[in-house]
């Protein structure tokens, strides 16, 4: 038997033969042999349906979401940051980046035209690339992705975005704004590190301390003084005399951000993404209706690290809770300008501080912070001052060296520069008590040397330098105790002037902040530092 041609080809005889339509009877009665209906509809209906189907109830959660605030989302994270960490983290120690490989973006942060490349796909430090792209041994600048400092979302317009705003700008301000937050990822870390006078051995304490606090980080996300080798039941010594969660998880959370880690991780790099946004979340949970973190000290503190982290990443949750904490600053304030224990007590100049730098933490993040908030912390630093002006202290005009760092830095971020009388005079008090291993006096240091890096000349700011970043160096923890080997990366609390008040942990979080002065902050004032660039480079 022939088999039939093809349905629309010739037969032999050249003709086109007739499609023979084919129609499939049922019996009657015969109900079970039927097709099933969902085979008489054409597929794509089917999936269109489902997909409809779907569509709104996606669209039914996200309006029903959106009637709480944006802010709530960081006060729903469900698990621990132990969960998320990866052995890694809390088994290797990190030694900092590779001294000897070439950056990708090797260039001048000062400079009339520094416009970045699309970043390397290819992960940093990996040899033998076989996508021929560019060595790196850091990520591409802060940025991409993230909308920052000239980088946008749309690679292919990099380089154009405007002067302000979330795309291509910094927040609410022009790109670089003195004192701000200068975008510490990549080849802009770097770049400022060896400018201001860093070096490699300083940023493997820092990469060390960073291990170090992430391994004592509870498994909330929060941190404590004087419990924090309970994280893990390690065998660290040094524990504060008395409780204060917040102040401890503000302080421990400054120094990631202070490197640049975000809970959006920075770069190709997301180590410490988890640690950091569980310890905000945490933060942002104990937050009062009235907007306070806690007593004087810790409601500042973790102030300053809701504002860096918006600053940073301009993620709009947390703008609330920021916003929020910076208004309780504004009503906190006393009479006679300054802030202390509770709301309107009179102030003192060690609690003042830390309220001042968070108020200037809000406004470089583009948060809005009154005039007058302003001019009566102006009047408080003139009552707490010498005649001069060169010297404070605590309540009234007797100057200590411990608060005129204090008030010079505080000073500095209202306006004054190096060129002002009073901080030149007040530096020279300062270079008369330098960095010393006779001197243990942490707190001091930490604001010493910002009032150093933002109120002194090259020379001023190199002499300082040299002696505070070795002295951070030489005393870090590196595990040599057999019987601690988990205090390596940390900073001794013993013999500290405020040891029994902030132990191992407050006193190792201030000395990364020390360490980290160099790009955590861009100089309030331009400096010329090509020689101490030259000089850290060799050591």
């Amino acid at each position: 038997m022939a088999l039939p041609s093809r349905a629309g080809s010739p037969n032999a005889s050249g003709a086109k033969p007739a499609v023979a339509s084919i129609i499939r009877t049922i019996p009657e009665g015969d109900e079970d042999s039927a097709p099933h209906w969902s085979r008489l509809i054409p597929a794509w209906i089917v999936s269109g349906v489902i997909h409809v189907v779907l569509l709104s109830l996606f669209l039914l959660v996200t309006v029903t979401g959106s009637a709480a605030t944006a802010e709530m989302d960081f006060t729903t994270i469900v698990g621990n940051v132990q969960d998320d960490a990866k052995d890694p983290l809390f088994g290797v120690q990190e030694e900092g980046t590779d001294p000897t490989q070439e950056v990708n973006y090797n260039v001048p942060v000062i400079a009339e035209v520094s416009v970045p490349g699309p970043p390397a796909t290819q992960a940093p430090g990996i040899l033998n690339n076989p996508n021929d792209n560019p060595p790196q041994s850091m990520p591409a600048p802060d940025g991409f992705k993230q909308g920052q400092f000239g980088g946008i979302n749309d690679p292919n317009q990099i380089g154009r975005g405007g002067l302000s705003g979330f795309e291509g700008g910094y927040i609410g301000g022009v790109k670089g704004l003195p004192g701000g937050f200068p975008g510490t990822g990549g080849s802009t870390r770097q770049q400022l590190l060896h400018y201001n006078g860093g070096n490699t051995r300083s940023e493997a304490c820092v990469a060390r301390g960073l291990n170090w606090l992430a391994r004592h980080q509870r498994p909330n996300g929060s941190w404590g003084l004087h419990d924090f080798h309970t994280a893990h039941n390690c065998n660290c010594k040094g524990q504060a005399n008395r409780p204060n969660d917040m102040a401890a998880t503000g302080m421990a959370l400054l120094p990631f951000l202070g490197a640049g880690e975000t809970h959006r991780g920075v770069g190709t790099s997301k180590l410490y993404a988890k640690p950091v946004e569980y310890a905000l979340g945490w933060i942002v949970k104990q937050q009062g209706v009235d907007g306070q973190l806690g007593d004087g000290y810790s409601h500042p503190i973790a102030t300053i690290a809701l504002c860096e982290a918006y600053g940073l990443t301009a993620d709009p949750k947390l703008k609330g809770p920021a916003q929020r904490a910076i208004d309780a600053i504004v009503n906190w304030q006393a009479a006679n300008g300054g802030f202390r224990y509770s709301p309107k007590q009179q102030g003192d100049l060690s609690v003042s501080g830390w309220h001042i730098q968070a108020l200037k933490s809000g406004q470089m993040a583009g948060l809005h912070v009154p005039n007058q908030t302003f001019q009566g912390i102006h009047n408080f630093l003139d009552a707490v001052s010498t005649a001069d002006q060169s010297g404070l202290g605590y309540t009234g005009p007797q100057a200590t060296p411990r608060m005129t760092s204090v008030g010079l830095l505080c000073r500095e971020y209202l306006g004054w520069g190096p060129r002002h009388p009073a901080i030149a005079k007040g530096t020279e008090t300062l270079n008369k008590m330098p960095p010393s291993a006779s001197l243990k006096d942490m707190y001091y240091y930490y604001y010493a040397t910002q009032s150093m890096f933002h109120g002194t000349d090259e020379k001023g700011w190199a002499t300082w330098n040299d002696k505070m970043r070795d002295l951070l160096i030489d005393t870090q923890d590196m595990g040599n105790n057999p019987d601690a080997r988990d205090q390596k990366g940390s900073w001794s609390a013993e013999g500290d002037a405020f040891g029994p008040q902030m132990g191992r942990l407050g006193v190792t979080s201030l000395a990364l902040l020390t360490l980290e002065v160099y790009y955590r902050r861009l100089p309030l004032y331009n400096r010329q530092l090509g020689a101490a660039k030259e000089e850290a480079l060799k050591r």
